[in-house]
Order: C-alpha cells, then sequence, then structure tokens
C-alpha cells in the first residue's frame, strides 16, 4: 500500500506544470542572482583576445562592501567600494583616494534588471554534470546576448556543487565588435 501510495505521489508530482525547473531557467537565475548577496572572495582571470592575460582577487563582504586586488600584473591599484564610495589605493592600502560616490543599492538593482532583460535572450541551453575538485557538480551553461550599450554574445557556463547549490567556477566568453575576451572565476 505504502509503495503504491509513494508511486501516486511522485507520479503527480512529475505530471504537474512548473515543478520542475528549466535548464534555461535555471541558467536565467544563476545569471540574474548568481550566488546572491553572500560574503564570497573570488579569484579571476581574464584573457582578451591580443592582449595580456589578467588575474584579481575579489572580496565581496554585502552590497557596497567589496575590493578588488590584482594579482597580475600587481603593480595595479587596489579598488575598494565602503559606505557607498570607492576608494582606490596605489601603496597596497597604506593610503586610499576617494574616487567617486555612488548608489550601492541601486547599481544593484540595475544589474539585476539588465541581467534580467539579457536572459530573455537565452539560447542553446545545456545541463549536465562533472566532478570539479572531487565533487559532484550540476553544469549549466548557454548563450545569450548583452542587450545594453555594450552589446555582446555571451556563451557562459556555471558548476554548481550539487550539495549547497553554491556555485563554485563560471566562464564567460564576451565577443562584441572588435573584442573578445575569456573569464574564468573560481569562487569560494
Amino acid at each position: 500500500m505504502r509503495l503504491t501510495f509513494a508511486a501516486a505521489i511522485i507520479f503527480l508530482a512529475s505530471t504537474q506544470p512548473g515543478l520542475a525547473e528549466s535548464c534555461e531557467e535555471k541558467f536565467a537565475q544563476l545569471l540574474i542572482h548568481g550566488n546572491g548577496p553572500l560574503p564570497a572572495t573570488s579569484r579571476i582571470t581574464s584573457q582578451p583576445k591580443g592582449g595580456k592575460v589578467s588575474k584579481n582577487d575579489f572580496f565581496f563582504k554585502t552590497t557596497g562592501h567589496w575590493m578588488t586586488v590584482m594579482t597580475d600584473p600587481a603593480n595595479q591599484p587596489i579598488t575598494l567600494a565602503y559606505n557607498n564610495n570607492m576608494y582606490t589605493s596605489a601603496d597596497k592600502g597604506k593610503s586610499w583616494k576617494k574616487v567617486r560616490e555612488m548608489d550601492s543599492q541601486q547599481n544593484r538593482l540595475d544589474n539585476i534588471k539588465n541581467q534580467e532583460a539579457n536572459a530573455k535572450t537565452i539560447k542553446n541551453a545545456a545541463c549536465g554534470e562533472e566532478m570539479l575538485d572531487g565533487v559532484l557538480h550540476d553544469t549549466v551553461e548557454a548563450d545569450f546576448d548583452t542587450v545594453q550599450q555594450y552589446k555582446s554574445s555571451n556563451p557562459y557556463k556555471y558548476w554548481v556543487e550539487r550539495e549547497t547549490g553554491w556555485i563554485t567556477k563560471a566562464t564567460y566568453d564576451s565577443k562584441s565588435s572588435g573584442y573578445e575576451s575569456f573569464t574564468t572565476q573560481v569562487m569560494e
């Protein structure tokens, strides 16, 4: 009896529209929201076509409180956002110069709105699974277009840790008129 009841529940759940998220919907959620507003450290490697590879560490505490430290080339200024202001330091944080004021919350909302618009162009979505550093990950990848001022076509791929839902790695390939770049981001 229990087995029949369980089978009926599974059958009903599998036939209900909207219960399972499509691969395209998963990709859209990752594109729009990423890992969300949780504190994180990212190691980012950018490879512009025909240019020099650059590497940086990005530290995110909360919306409006983050820092970018260039690790290669190492002689670049540090950028810090704090209390709706952006600062730079050319001496590894010994002194800071205010660059400008900013509205961090509005910038976050604008980014979400832009990514929602970009998500409407998603195509070629594919989901799978891969081992990454000995841990099983779901992979979600697709192509989309950036529809704002800086127009580009973008194949992105995300590795999402199955147990936690955390994006641990992402690759971004961006192609626009006269510029192409491939970026790898590893997140902790």
